[in-house]
């Protein structure tokens, strides 16, 4: 778990269970993506399901063919380093929702889902943006660079390496251990991208985001950012103000923190407690009424000796810990925690190891280290990440593992960091910006933050539980971010849901 991980799980989490704290990053589940046209072993081989469209050059309209079901798909060039505009390129992954209302469309929706990581055309595709504003739009799904159909980055050893043992602060061998994990993956992962990594930050992506506004041919955009998609919208609103017509930031991730910051892992324990109140407040929840309990019983007993699960790898601490921050980003997937505890407390490690698997599919993990290892400033002394994990532990005793996890990664992370400046706001139309009270990945107060600091934006807040709320129902909300988006009337000051 990274302490900034703000990939938007809420709906992800959702679908895995029912059928971005970086805490760690999720291996790609997206299609791989064309190489870079000068060559680069980091990109995959594109897939059978990858779309058939022409590549766009730079700077032309992009091509739309049919591809999956009712969509629309293009791939636009852009440069690896905007510093070298003829230097090697990759191609970026669009896909295109027409608007079903087209005699009265009101322009294009562009769309990102968090991450780092996320398929923005997965998102586009499995229905996400709620009929009233997909009849009034062309909503637009993209693939930040790294992710799926754009040069899908790949590192050598997986990301979910450093959680096979036992991360955990103050444990010196424990330590010491996870230290040489980290470093084996860096370095693999730092060997097999050189010519990539360096331009996979925010800052890159946006500037691909605007070389998609003027593929389509747009003189103006809307956008919907959710989680790490918010700082997509805060950097692109910062170097491209007069490109926006209306923008949306659901569950803020706070561009001015540095990355190792406990505020997200307290936030998970916050988000732990509330599900053992809602447990110890229901006769029928499984983990008892005790719930914290139960899982510090777990949590000795893996620390003692890891629990063995037929065909994947034992239930380690690590691995217990993703597997707990998995289902606490949706208030829906409550049971299932509870359920794997009771199973774990009876021996049985198998449904907290299988959280764990699912923790790392449907976004690319290794993304989101190369992209948040950049975005942020993080200590590049490994004692200071240990101290500062150790200062975790006191205030999140449950997620300081993937806090000392994310720390390592970036501490050792094979390019210079590029840290993300706060937005000022200038030029920006007015922003509607929305969080969640007990939102466990990206706290409340980064949304409050936020829209104090961009003047004449407007905060929208929901009272509830989970990880980022439009699109999932919740009407109080949707139909004033609806209304926004369509006519840009923004909810009144001060409205709570």
């Amino acid at each position: 778990m990274d302490p900034r991980r703000t990939t938007t799980r809420a709906k992800l989490v959702t679908a895995l269970l029912a059928g971005g704290l970086a805490l760690a990053g999720c291996t790609g589940g997206s299609p791989g993506a064309p190489p870079l046209q000068s060559s680069s072993p980091s990109a995959a081989a594109p897939s059978s399901s990858a779309p058939a469209a022409p590549a766009t050059p730079l700077g032309a309209p992009a091509q739309f063919v049919p591809c999956d079901g009712t969509f629309e798909c293009a791939q636009i060039t852009v440069p690896v380093d905007y510093a070298a505009p003829t230097g090697p390129t990759i191609t970026v992954g669009i896909v295109r929702q027409p608007a079903a209302d087209q005699a009265n469309k009101v322009g294009v929706l562009l769309v990102n889902p968090g991450g780092p990581g996320g398929s923005g055309i997965e998102t586009v595709e499995s229905g996400q943006v709620p009929a009233a504003v997909a009849a009034r739009f062309d909503v637009i799904g993209f693939d930040p660079r790294g992710v799926g159909r754009s040069a899908n980055l790949v590192c050598p050893i997986g990301p979910d390496t450093p959680y096979y043992g036992d991360p955990d602060p103050g444990d010196p061998a424990g330590e010491a251990s996870t230290a040489q994990s980290v470093e084996r993956y860096d370095q693999a992962c730092g060997d097999a991208n050189r010519q990539l990594l360096p331009h996979l930050g925010t800052r890159d992506v946006a500037r691909d985001m605007d070389a998609i506004r003027n593929a389509l041919g747009q003189q103006q955009i809307s956008y919907l950012g959710y989680s790490y998609g918010t700082s997509i919208g805060q950097v692109y609103g910062e170097q491209f103000p007069q490109r926006v017509r209306a923008m949306v930031l659901d569950g803020v991730v706070d561009v001015t923190l540095p990355g190792l910051d406990p505020s997200q892992a307290e936030s998970f324990e916050n988000s732990l407690r509330q599900f053992a109140a809602d447990c110890a407040s229901r006769p029928d929840c499984e983990a008892g009424p005790d719930a914290i309990a139960m899982l510090d019983r777990v949590r000795a007993r893996v620390e003692a000796a890891p629990i063995p699960v037929a065909g994947m790898s034992p239930l380690s601490p690590g691995l217990l810990e993703l597997g707990v921050v998995l289902p606490l980003y949706s208030k829906s997937n409550w049971p299932t925690l509870a359920k794997a505890l009771k199973a774990a407390d009876s021996g049985d490690g198998g449904p907290f190891r299988r959280l764990a698997a699912r923790y790392f599919e449907g976004s690319n993990s290794d993304t989101y280290n190369a992209v948040t290892c950049l975005d942020n400033s993080w200590p590049r002394n490994q004692d200071e990440v240990f101290a500062q994990a150790r200062a975790a532990e006191l205030r999140a005793p449950h997620f300081s593992g993937n806090v000392l996890v994310s720390g390592l990664t970036c501490a050792d992370w094979p390019v210079p960091q590029d840290p993300l400046t706060p937005p000022s706001g200038a030029g920006l139309p007015p922003l509607l910006i929305i969080g969640t009270t007990n939102d466990p990945a990206t706290p409340y107060a980064n949304s409050q933050n936020l829209a104090r600091r961009l003047l004449g934006s407007t905060l929208l807040t929901y009272r509830g539980d989970g990880h980022t709320v439009y699109g999932q129902g919740v009407s109080c909300v949707d139909d004033q971010v609806n209304r926004y988006l369509i006519s840009l009337t923004p909810p009144a000051a001060n409205t709570v849901c």
